[in-house]
């Protein structure tokens, strides 16, 4: 069995911040810190990066590691798709982002099509909950440890076109037809799965 290094500098990332987080006596502080210091100077070495770029990405999130919520709407119209193109790779995807804290799921859904597509469309049902890491098929992602994707099947209500700071076009695409897709965000069974609701709304929600 091959070790994934990558992942296993990850864990010892999360335990060190969890033992940070929790811990009162200075002297397991002092090994947590260590053990931190060491992990980012793995994930330096693996990314080739360097370790105060590391500390650098996961300052935000100090306090207990928890993963980071990526909802994604799949909205339909005369059997197309609705796609946006991101302007960081080029790459297609179904409309979404990562979710504002002081939204619900529905909300941030909902938001986030209404910005990067300019369409408004109500999120109707859940499709999936997904852990992104158990599709190894998707590249290594630029964002490091868990990340949640939540599936939604949207219903258009209206608006038209308008890309934003994240777009830079957007469209519907016959299924047989899909542009290059930004995999890091969408995958090809990302979208066939949100067919199979579109066409079956009675199937149940799916979730790693």
């Amino acid at each position: 069995m091959t070790l994934d290094w990558l992942a296993a500098a990850e864990r010892l990332r999360a335990i060190a911040q969890t033992g940070l987080t929790y811990a009162k006596d200075r002297f397991d502080l002092q090994r947590y810190r260590e053990l931190e210091g060491m992990s980012l100077d793995m994930l330096a070495a693996l990314l080739s990066s360097t370790p105060e770029i590391m500390r650098e990405v996961f300052e935000l999130s100090r306090g207990y590691p928890t993963p980071k919520v990526d909802v994604r709407t799949a909205v339909f119209s005369e059997g197309r798709i609705l796609l946006v193109q991101e302007w960081l790779d080029g790459g297609w995807t179904m409309p979404g982002g990562w979710a504002d804290e002081a939204d619900s799921p529905r909300e941030a859904a909902e938001r986030e099509c209404r910005e990067e597509s300019g369409y408004e469309v109500r999120a109707a049902r859940l499709i999936a909950l997904r852990d992104r890491r158990r599709h190894p098929q998707q590249p290594r992602p630029r964002q490091l440890g868990g990340i949640y994707k939540v599936f939604f099947l949207g219903e258009l209500l209206g608006g038209a076109a308008r890309v934003s700071e994240e777009t830079t076009d957007v469209g519907f695409f016959a299924l047989d037809e899909l542009p290059p897709l930004s995999l890091v965000r969408t995958l090809p069974e990302d979208i066939e799965l949100a067919h199979r609701f579109h066409i079956d709304p009675s199937l149940p929600a799916v979730f790693d």
